[in-house]
């Protein structure tokens, strides 16, 4: 399934740089370049003319080709040593949507989006991560933090135990946690106290526990960066964020 999957990214790809609209509209949305580049973004093929897919799973879920994915945004997740994870297919064009199909080596891989070599190169050298929830914050972060610093989103207000290993293992800068400025965000981010009454870590509880240097990141101006980004740019960003900026 991962030599199918390969190939069909690697259509995407082209499919992408030959459409002006996705473009405009990734360009739009705070992706640069070098980014759709390094992480290997692009449109999944309405035509996709392989064999079928031979995982069942997503035959059933997707059709044997994929069709029903056809001109969706394509970003793949990849493993720290750069081994395809899976993928996270998005609407465009004002639609939503989003769906993800994930290779049994995700199992026991931390699936990030935006782990690429050159990013695990700024980890090693000593870059702080910045931790967000999705593409377009990822993105839109990108244009404000340091230079030698990095951003990673975890698809979804988790880290999970694989998440936590790694930074364990690669966050010798120290980790910035960004989520969504919302209440999912906040409790993921600092923990709170469910209705029979029990606590339940946060990102920071976890990230403490296995002493990684962290700190919740206070923003303010949207629910997060992305939608920062989309109303006021990155002069909107950088306010939004100047108390650490």
């Amino acid at each position: 399934m991962k030599d199918w999957l390969t190939d069909v990214l690697s259509r995407s790809t082209r499919e992408l740089y030959e459409n002006e609209e996705a473009m405009t509209y990734l360009l739009g949305r705070a992706v640069k370049e070098r980014t759709l580049a390094e992480m290997g973004l692009g449109i999944w093929p309405w035509d996709v003319d392989n064999d079928a897919a031979p995982d069942p799973d997503f035959c059933e879920r997707h059709g044997v080709r994929g069709k029903p994915l056809g001109n969706r945004v394509v970003c793949p997740f990849w493993s720290p040593r750069g081994s395809l994870l899976g993928v996270e297919c998005r609407a465009w064009e004002g639609r939503k949507g989003i769906t993800r199909y994930l290779l049994p080596e995700a199992e026991w891989n931390p699936v990030f989006i935006g782990l690429t070599p050159a990013v695990m190169a700024k980890i090693w050298a000593g870059g702080a991560i910045w931790i967000v929830e999705g593409l377009f914050d990822l993105s839109a972060m990108e244009h404000i933090i340091p230079k030698g610093d990095v951003v990673l989103a975890t698809v979804r207000a988790k880290l999970t135990d694989k998440h936590v290993e790694f930074l364990r293992r690669f966050a010798k800068g120290g980790v910035n946690m960004v989520y969504d400025n919302d209440e999912a965000g906040r409790h993921a981010t600092h923990g709170w106290t469910d209705d029979t009454g029990k606590y339940r870590w946060g990102a920071l509880d976890s990230l403490r526990r296995v002493e990684v240097e962290c700190r919740a990141i206070p923003y303010r101006g949207g629910k997060d960066p992305g939608e920062i980004w989309d109303g006021s740019g990155e002069l909107g960003l950088r306010t939004a964020f100047r108390a650490i900026l």
